[in-house]
C-alpha cells in the first residue's frame, strides 16, 4: 500500500502480522525489469515502510504500468517467503495521491 506521510512524502507500507514475527528487514522487489533488494524502515510489530523519495526506481516501477509485482522477504540472506500483488491502476492511484500529498508539492 502507498500512503502519504506528512514528513517523508509517499511511503510504501507493508502491513502484515508476520512482518514483526519474522523480523523482516530486507525485501526484494521484482516488477518487470526492475529488481532490487531494499532495507525496510519501521519498528512496528506489524508494519514496515519504504520512503519512496529515497527509492525513485521503486516508485517508477510501481507506476510503470506493470500488472504485477513480486516481493521476496529476505532473512539471513535467504528467501524466507514471497508474495505477489496486482498493480492494475497503481499509476493513476499513486499519481493522485502524490498530487494531494503536501510534501510532494
Amino acid at each position: 500500500m502507498v500512503r502519504c506521510d506528512a514528513k517523508n512524502g509517499l511511503i510504501f507500507e507493508i502491513g502484515d502480522a508476520t512482518v514483526g514475527e519474522n523480523g523482516l528487514r530486507l525485501a526484494r522487489f521484482e516488477i518487470g525489469r526492475y529488481k532490487e533488494t531494499i532495507r525496510l524502515d519501521g519498528n512496528s510489530p506489524d508494519r514496515r515502510t519504504i520512503v519512496l523519495a529515497r527509492h525513485p526506481k521503486l516508485l517508477a516501477a510501481l507506476t510503470s504500468g506493470a500488472d504485477f509485482a513480486t516481493m521476496f522477504a529476505i532473512k539471513a540472506g535467504e528467501i524466507d517467503y514471497s508474495t505477489g500483488f496486482e498493480l492494475t491502476g497503481a499509476r493513476d492511484q499513486i499519481s493522485r495521491l502524490a498530487k494531494a500529498c503536501p510534501t510532494m508539492r
